[in-house]
C-alpha cells in the first residue's frame, strides 16, 4: 500500500475524516466534489509553542479560505478581549468563527460588487 505524506491523503486524513471532510467554519463539505475536497485544510485551535497544539483534539478540518481568512486571530486575542485558556475545541471553534465569518462577510460583498456583477 502506497503512503501518502500529503495533509489530504496523509497525515491530515483522520482529522478531515473525523469532521467528515467539513469545514467547521463555514460547513464546505468536501465529499460533495472533487474541487471541494480539494479546497479542504486542517486549522489548528492552538498557536505555535502550546504544549497542545499538535494533539488531534485541538486541530480540525477548515477549508483553505477559513483557514487563512482570520490569520491574526492568535495574535490579536488580548486585544479582542479573547482568551485560549480552558476551553474545549468546540468552544476554540466558536471563538474563533467570528473573526472567520466577519471575513468570509467582507470577501463575499467584494465579490459580489466587482465580480459577480460583472458576469
Amino acid at each position: 500500500m502506497k503512503k501518502y505524506s500529503d495533509s489530504l491523503r496523509g497525515y491530515a486524513f483522520k482529522v478531515l475524516q473525523r469532521d467528515g471532510f467539513k469545514c467547521v467554519y463555514c460547513g464546505l463539505d468536501g465529499t460533495a466534489s472533487f474541487d471541494a475536497w480539494a479546497a479542504m485544510s486542517w486549522d489548528h485551535l492552538l498557536p505555535k509553542g502550546h504544549p497542545q497544539r499538535d494533539e488531534e483534539a485541538y486541530i480540525v478540518c477548515a477549508c483553505n479560505f477559513c483557514n487563512g481568512a482570520d490569520n491574526r486571530y492568535f495574535g490579536q486575542l488580548e486585544r479582542r478581549g479573547l482568551s485560549l485558556l480552558d476551553l474545549s475545541p468546540a468552544q476554540l471553534v466558536e471563538q474563533r468563527r467570528a473573526g472567520v465569518q466577519r471575513t468570509r462577510d467582507a470577501y463575499h460583498a467584494f465579490w459580489s460588487e466587482k465580480v459577480a456583477a460583472k458576469a
